[in-house]
């Protein structure tokens, strides 16, 4: 059954696609999927694939991965071309959709740096990690630089990154201990940046996540279901929340105003009106799960990744084809006894 969250906030049926001159077509529900997640027994990070929208999964790149890391994020920048960072400063790419990957070597940064969340555009890559790292490369991992952020930022996991264009990058991250919080951003490609004070005392919120649609339009979420939204570039901030004591762990942003979040205890929520409201939506599967990522084809298709909250450890995927009006397993607990962290989902081609 869903549930209506309510908290204060100020604030065709086939697409044909160009390209390289040749037109493909592809039926709207179809696509492929990666996700990424902890060490199975063998010590192999799990990277699954689905061809099939979901349907079926298969692991990738298990012959080239080193043992002991796991992957934490993933990024289909089409649905040939992916990357997924992880822990031990493992990055990986791959540009025929998976059939092959190769371990990217990043010689200016620790051999024991992790890296928790990839976001790329227009062929920049950035990656953010522990210790207040951001790391980026303009040529596919050729050569990466390693950005200077503000002193305190040392102090944090940088969980969150995102790049909404050449220029204007986000970067969150959080700490055990006061001030839990850190927002940055940069304006010049990462030459400078500085540290967003957010009101309302929602700079001492461990920050989980940032996505955004265009320059002005950025939500930025994580513990104990706080979030904070500006629709114009961040001259002014809405802080909302707390929804509930679970952290938002994931969120898409399908449109400016509507928006989908994976949750800590199997919750699902979705906002149509910008954060003022939320609908809870049913999960299903084994519970006592952390949900950790979620990825969206449409405002239809969706897949979400899950993570034992305690043992024995499992992961587990849901999908749902009607907006999450039902959410169905396609991977189980009992299939999967490795823990997922994210999705990433790309459009099918024909």
């Amino acid at each position: 059954m869903k549930k209506s969250l309510i908290v204060v906030l100020t604030l065709t049926l086939f697409s044909i696609f160009a390209v390289n001159g040749c037109i493909h077509i592809s039926h709207p529900n179809d696509y492929l999927a990666w996700v990424v997640g902890q060490t199975d027994n063998d010590g192999k990070a799990m990277l699954l694939f689905s061809e099939d929208s979901g349907n079926t999964w298969e692991r990738q790149g298990k012959d080239i991965l080193p043992e002991g890391n796991p992957l934490n994020d993933i990024f289909a920048v089409n649905d040939k071309k992916v990357w997924a960072v992880g822990a031990g400063r493992l990055v990986m790419k791959t540009l025929n959709g998976g059939n092959d990957w190769e371990i990217i070597e990043l010689t200016n940064v620790a051999s024991v740096a992790a890296f928790n969340c990839i976001s790329i555009h227009e062929g920049t890559v950035w990656l953010s990690g522990e210790k207040g790292l951001i790391v980026s490369s303009n040529d596919s991992g050729e050569n990466w630089t390693v950005h200077d952020l503000p002193a305190s930022a040392s102090e944090y996991l940088i969980q969150g990154i995102h790049a909404v264009d050449s220029d204007l990058i986000y970067a969150v991250g959080n700490k055990s201990t006061p001030r839990k919080g850190i927002v940055l951003s940069t304006e010049n490609g990462g030459e400078t940046w500085e540290e967003i004070i957010l009101p309302n005392g929602y700079d001492n919120i461990g920050w989980i996540g940032v996505k955004a649609t265009d320059k002005e339009h950025i939500v930025i979420f994580g513990g104990k279901g706080h979030y904070a939204v500006t629709a114009n570039g961040g001259k002014q901030w809405v802080t909302g929340g707390p929804l509930f004591w679970k952290d938002l762990n994931s969120l898409i942003m399908l449109d400016n105003d509507t928006y989908w979040a994976a949750c800590d205890f199997d919750t699902i929520i979705r906002t149509s009106n910008a954060g003022i409201s939320w609908i809870e939506q049913e999960a299903t599967g084994t519970e006592n799960t952390f949900l950790m990522g979620i990825d969206a084809l449409d405002y239809e298709n969706a897949l979400i990744t899950g993570s034992s909250a305690g043992y024995p450890q499992f992961g587990k995927i849901l999908r749902t084809e009607d907006g999450g009006q039902n959410w169905e397993v396609v991977l189980s607990a009992t299939e999967c006894t490795v823990p997922l962290s994210h999705v990433t989902i790309a459009r099918k081609y024909n």
